[in-house]
């Protein structure tokens, strides 16, 4: 299944998809036909008022969550969030945790193109430093800074920074960095280098944690999605993941 990064949301019941919401309703008739007629609305009224829905899946934009997602939870719904980097806004993670705990309803937030976050999270109390260092293609990244990418030619160093700063700087390709941070020590004292390499063949992370336990080290090396090169293919596959369990009823290993 194909997540376009973009105001797009998912609606699921019993592992059933019920309706799908997009800004851009030729966007929502277009995968519409690509599922096999799942109705469609460009209305969120609508769309959080469809019959039997308890689930929305969130492959949008920080931006969508900040505008949907507490109308989201407060309206009874369970949400599986993939723009991780909207809840390193303090206000809107108290106000969606405020919520969740009136209405009783679930926020997942999937582990998406990393690995290692059960064990960070495992070792917390005793954490000294968390530092994550991505390496994309130019055409990967997406900088509200206006650096210009496009002329890259070797392997440049275009960040960094802590986690907060740079889920403002790469909105659509960093939110591992707000998974992590919220894992361990925090997105103030979670250090993010960002490296932009004409030379990469696909999205690469290295996670580097020393705490009490010890010293850990996670390397992935994502192939980008086919249909969206800002997105690890994994990123699609861990939020796959992440429904099945949330709507399985079998034994969570690694949970």
């Amino acid at each position: 299944m194909y997540l376009p990064a973009r105001k797009f949301f998912l609606f699921v019941y019993s592992q059933s998809l019920l309706v799908l919401f997009d800004q851009d309703i030729e966007k929502a008739r277009e995968l519409s036909t690509q599922l096999g007629a799942i109705p469609f609305t460009d209305s969120f009224h609508d769309f959080i008022g469809t019959k039997d829905l308890s689930m929305v899946v969130e492959a949008a934009s920080q931006q969508a969550i900040f505008d949907y997602g507490k109308l989201i939870v407060a309206s009874g719904k369970n949400l599986l969030m993939m723009s991780t980097g909207a809840l390193l806004s303090e206000n809107l993670f108290a106000d969606l945790n405020s919520a969740s705990q009136t209405t009783g309803v679930n926020i997942y937030a999937p582990s998406g193109a990393v690995g290692g976050i059960d064990a960070i999270k495992a070792a917390k109390d005793g954490l000294q430093s968390v530092t994550l260092t991505t390496r994309k293609p130019p055409r990967s990244l997406s900088d509200t800074s206006g650096i210009d990418l496009e002329n890259i030619d070797r392997p440049t160093t275009v960040f960094d920074g802590n986690a907060v700063e740079a889920v403002k700087r790469f909105p659509f390709n960093i939110n591992v960095a707000a998974t992590i941070s919220l894992a361990g020590l925090g997105p103030e004292n979670t250090r993010v280098i960002v490296i932009a390499d004409p030379n990469a063949n696909g999205n690469i992370h290295e996670i580097e944690v020393i705490g009490e336990s010890g010293c850990m080290k996670f390397t992935m090396e994502n192939v980008p999605h086919p249909k969206n090169h800002m997105t690890s293919y994994l990123a699609v596959l861990s939020a796959i993941e992440t429904l099945k369990r949330a709507c399985g009823t079998e034994i969570q290993v690694g949970a």
